[in-house]
């Protein structure tokens, strides 16, 4: 799926002045009569990025969920085995010791 950054070509750290530029500039390229299914795509991605504040609160919210192939092939990474270190191992056996006490 296309980002509104994609839509737009624009980069993720673009300026609010840059972003305007790239909208103004593929709605006339794709104006409402001529293509109007791709004017609302570019006009929804300007709305959702046109200022710093609406980018960052995309850039938090808007996540593509990970598809099941990629679930499943991360849960199933064959690794070396992750060792604790000396002190958290040294933490948990003293924490344990005071439980039984």
């Amino acid at each position: 799926m296309k980002t509104p950054f994609d839509i737009l070509s624009v980069s993720k750290d673009a300026t609010d002045a840059l972003i305007k530029k790239a909208y103004l500039q593929q709605v006339r390229q794709y104006p409402p009569e001529r293509d109007p299914e791709q004017f609302q795509k570019i006009r929804d991605a300007f709305e959702m990025i046109k200022t710093q504040s609406q980018r960052l609160k995309y850039q938090l919210f808007h996540h593509e969920p990970p598809s099941l192939e990629a679930l499943l092939d991360r849960a199933l990474q064959v690794g070396p085995a992750q060792r604790p270190s000396e002190d958290l191992f040294t933490l948990a056996l003293s924490e344990s010791l005071k439980r039984k006490s």
